[in-house]
């Protein structure tokens, strides 16, 4: 195997399990280790929502009271992990659900008490996602972490997925339902380096939710000294595309 590969599913990408399926088919052929990172965040609304619980967002960030990461944590780790793991072991995969902070992957502490239990998370070890590796097995990581108090944190899913990827120093590839970073006129913007894309910021060609996105990439490229890939999971190409880690989607480098 070469170097690992993470891959961070977004919440339309959960939903769409014909998508899914093709691209679970696609990871024998990569001759990569394969991480999964996740979130779910239409499942946690859907949840909170049917138990009479109020969603509060502040500063875009979803407000995680103690009382309710019981249920957020279920949403997460229950419904949303335990469905991928079941997909890639019905096309034949060994899969693992995890936790952020499970092996000490990644550490997670309280963000700031005013968002409740949300988490910020940094690097931890390698060892346990390795060992995994020895024995063939896709982990499949859920965006909730425990801190060394022992508290359920909610962090956000495309920090875990960051983490992880300085950690191993592994590519890492947002899958989502947008071909990349588009220009003006709806073409596709291969590659963008730091120059670039604070051009492209002032320009307002990249704005609100892509932006922070890509600056979370340009970060994450220069903590794992790999680029980082913002691309479509409907892509036809997108089996070629993540053996090569070329024509994938637009590519981000620091």
């Amino acid at each position: 195997m070469t170097t690992p590969l993470v891959i961070k599913l977004s919440g339309k990408a959960l939903k769409d399990k014909d998508k899914l399926n093709t691209l679970f088919e696609a990871f024998d052929s990569l001759d990569k280790n394969i991480v999964i990172v996740h979130g779910g965040g239409v499942e946690v609304d859907a949840l909170l929502e049917a138990l009479d619980f109020k969603t509060t967002r502040l500063d875009g960030l979803r407000v995680s009271p103690k009382e309710q990461m019981p249920y957020i944590s279920a949403a997460l780790c229950g419904m949303c992990n335990k469905e991928l793991q079941s997909m890639l072991i019905a096309k034949g995969h060994r899969a693992l659900g995890l936790l952020a902070t499970d092996g000490n992957t990644t550490k997670a502490c309280v963000l700031d008490e005013k968002y409740g239990c949300v988490g910020t998370v940094s690097a931890g070890s390698d060892e346990f996602l390795h060992s995994l590796f020895a024995m063939n097995i896709i982990p499949v990581i859920s965006s909730i972490g425990i801190d060394d108090k022992g508290t359920l944190l909610n962090i956000n899913a495309d920090d875990v997925a960051l983490s992880v990827a300085a950690l191993l120093h592994a590519p890492l590839v947002y899958l989502s339902d947008v071909a990349g970073v588009l220009d003006l006129a709806g073409n596709l913007i291969e590659s963008i380096d730091t120059k670039k894309a604070c051009e492209l910021i002032a320009q307002g060609i990249i704005t609100d939710g892509m932006a922070v996105k890509v600056k979370a990439a340009l970060k994450a490229s220069t903590l794992t000294g790999a680029k980082i890939f913002i691309a479509s999971y409907s892509d036809p190409e997108l089996k070629a595309s993540l053996k090569s880690l070329r024509r994938l989607g637009t590519s981000i480098y620091a």
